[in-house]
């Protein structure tokens, strides 16, 4: 990762901040953003305290903002040159049922979830086709993969973004560029934790931030397709696969 330009967004807070961490440690130059200035600032400074690594900045803004892509494209390029490796984790989640959630939710949901990643992708892409290499890791959820009427907003908005990761896998066959989707179940953020009980089976089942920003950084190395973290992710999805009634059915149990 010591020539990687990285931008990470969502950077601040949860496996965005981790993923930060733990390229600046590895020698990359890598730009944090986010809605929270102040987040941001302390993150940055606080990885930018370790004794040796690469370099950080941040720069607070929506991720789904054009003006603000282009600032921050802008920025990095300034200082670094093109960004090689870009991380779509900014994400947010309107936690009720489907039957509470308005239209105008998803519509929003999609934007902050979905769009942000198309819009982020499609700045960057132009520079890394052109240099024939470079990575986007587009960050989905399990519920990419299996609908969910408790958080029916983010579950719809992260199919859309796991669908957009296939169509650019197709189309960057033999550019040279890479494009992994990545697919975590319950990984212990602050955005996750105040959800899930403690001492129960998810609780126990759940993973730290770390392992699933060494996961995601190892899959890029490796320029892997698709990344299900942890273990029981695939085992999960096949059980709603195979037995999808029963499926739903235990999941209206576990999931509420």
């Amino acid at each position: 990762m010591t020539a990687q330009v990285a931008w990470v967004t969502g950077g601040g807070t949860g496996i965005g901040r981790e993923l930060a961490t733990q390229l600046y440690q590895q020698g990359a130059r890598v730009i944090i953003t986010g809605r929270r200035n102040e987040i941001l600032q302390n993150t940055a400074s606080e990885i930018a305290s370790q004794k040796s690594g690469g370099e950080i900045i941040f720069m607070a803004g929506n991720a789904a903002d054009p003006s603000h892509i282009e600032a921050v494209k802008r920025e990095a390029g300034n200082r670094w040159g093109d960004i090689t490796l870009l991380i779509n984790n900014a994400a947010s989640n309107e936690r009720h049922l489907l039957q509470q959630t308005l239209p105008k939710e998803y519509q929003q949901a999609f934007e902050n979830n979905c769009m942000s990643a198309i819009r982020t992708t499609y700045a960057v892409l132009p520079a890394m086709l052109k240099a024939r290499q470079g990575s986007i890791v587009n960050i989905s959820s399990v519920y990419g993969r299996w609908g969910t009427t408790t958080s029916a907003t983010y579950s719809v908005s992260k199919f859309a973004l796991a669908g957009f990761t296939e169509a650019l896998q197709q189309d960057l066959v033999g550019s040279g560029v890479h494009a992994l989707s990545v697919f975590p179940g319950y990984i212990k953020t602050d955005m996750t934790s105040p959800y899930v009980e403690e001492k129960t089976l998810r609780w126990y089942l759940g993973k730290s931030t770390q392992s699933m920003a060494r996961a995601i950084l190892s899959a890029v190395k490796r320029r892997q397709r698709d990344l299900y973290f942890p273990w029981y992710v695939p085992w999960v999805l096949r059980l709603h696969r195979w037995f999808p009634a029963s499926a739903d059915w235990l999941a209206q149990r576990v999931k509420r």
